[in-house]
C-alpha cells in the first residue's frame, strides 16, 4: 500500500469518527433533556436497569473509539441516569472437530497486534 493510500485512509477515517462524534453528541443531548443525564463520578446511585443500547465512546486523549453499551437507569425517587460500559466486540468462530488449535495459530499469526484474546470455548447446541 502506498503512502498516498494510507493517508486516503486515514483521512477518511478522522471524516467518520467527526460523523459519529457529531451523532453521539446530538444524541447525549436528547437524552440529557429526557432526564438521562450520563452519571461518571461522585457518589454511588443504587437504580434498576430499564433498558441497554450498544454505543461507542471516544478517548478523549487518544481519540480512539471503543464500543460499549450505554444502560439506562430509574432510581427509587424516581430520578434517572445513564452510564456507559466499555468492553471489547466479540464473535464466535466455528472449527472442524480437532482443529481449534490450528485455526487459532492462524488467526494469532494473521492478525498480529489486532486481536485482544482468542478463547477456545466449547459450545452446546441447545436445541438438543
Amino acid at each position: 500500500m502506498s503512502g498516498a493510500d494510507n493517508w486516503r485512509r486515514d483521512r477518511r477515517d478522522t471524516r467518520i469518527s467527526k460523523k459519529q462524534k457529531l451523532i453521539l453528541n446530538s444524541g447525549e443531548q436528547l437524552e440529557s433533556r429526557l432526564g438521562y443525564d450520563l452519571f461518571n463520578e461522585g457518589d454511588k446511585r443504587l437504580g434498576w436497569l430499564l433498558t441497554l443500547a450498544s454505543s461507542s465512546w471516544e478517548d478523549q486523549e487518544t481519540r480512539k473509539m471503543y464500543s460499549c453499551v450505554d444502560l439506562y437507569f430509574v432510581c427509587q425517587d424516581g430520578s434517572t441516569f445513564k452510564t456507559k460500559y466499555k468492553f471489547r466486540p466479540y464473535f464466535y468462530a466455528a472449527t472442524k472437530d480437532k482443529m481449534e488449535i490450528d485455526v487459532e495459530a492462524y488467526l494469532r499469526r494473521r492478525y498480529e497486534g489486532q486481536i485482544a484474546d482468542i478463547e477456545i470455548v466449547e459450545r452446546e447446541d441447545l436445541d438438543l
